[in-house]
């Protein structure tokens, strides 16, 4: 029977499948479209029986559906397609912090962690590292902006459990950006105030 909410089946999310078996007959529930955990985590269910005899006859019953969560999403960067790096800065400083959100609703689907690309494309990721856990971004080096004006940096986040999206082989779902650090002069060393 369809009820007045999304979780009770407006939508005829769920239909009956009538089956007979062995002079019984069965309801399958099956579902028209596909379940979203992030969207709706339970349904209830009212199924209404009732027999077409002389002496009308009817019962009801509740279903509880409760749907488990799969890591269907991929964590997605909020921010920082750049950034400014001062000249002479010191190795460790910090420059940035990105942050990538993964719209799993459970622990470890959601669980984003943080990766500087190794590849040799990212002409960044011997100039910079990053805290996995928060997504800090430190300096590798102290940088000379007459040697090179700007860098490029790749980096990932990973959520922490194996995909559930096709041809995904067991790994993790994952999300790159890349952030331009255009190197600045350091005024305050210029001027001899620090």
């Amino acid at each position: 029977m369809p009820g007045s909410t999304a979780q009770t089946n407006k939508f005829h999310t769920f239909y009956l499948q009538q089956r007979a078996e062995k002079s019984v007959t069965w309801a399958d529930i099956k579902v028209n479209h596909q379940l979203d955990y992030e969207s709706i985590k339970e349904y209830n269910l009212t199924i209404r029986v009732e027999n077409n005899g002389a002496q009308q006859l009817a019962s009801e019953a509740t279903v509880y559906i409760v749907l488990e969560d799969v890591n269907d999403e991929i964590p997605l960067f909020t921010e920082r397609e750049q950034e400014t790096v001062l000249e002479g800065e010191p190795v460790g400083s910090k420059v940035t912090q990105v942050n990538a959100i993964d719209k799993d609703g459970t622990f470890p689907n959601n669980q984003v962690t943080y990766y500087v690309v190794d590849s040799d494309r990212n002409e960044g990721k011997d100039y910079f590292e990053i805290n996995r856990e928060t997504g800090e971004i430190f300096t590798k080096v102290m940088f000379d902006r007459e040697k090179q004006g700007a860098y490029a940096l790749e980096v990932e986040a990973r959520d922490g459990a194996p995909s559930a999206r096709p041809n995904s082989n067991g790994q993790p779902n994952s999300g790159e950006s890349i952030i331009e650090f255009p190197l600045h002069g350091n005024l305050t060393a210029l001027d001899g105030s620090r």
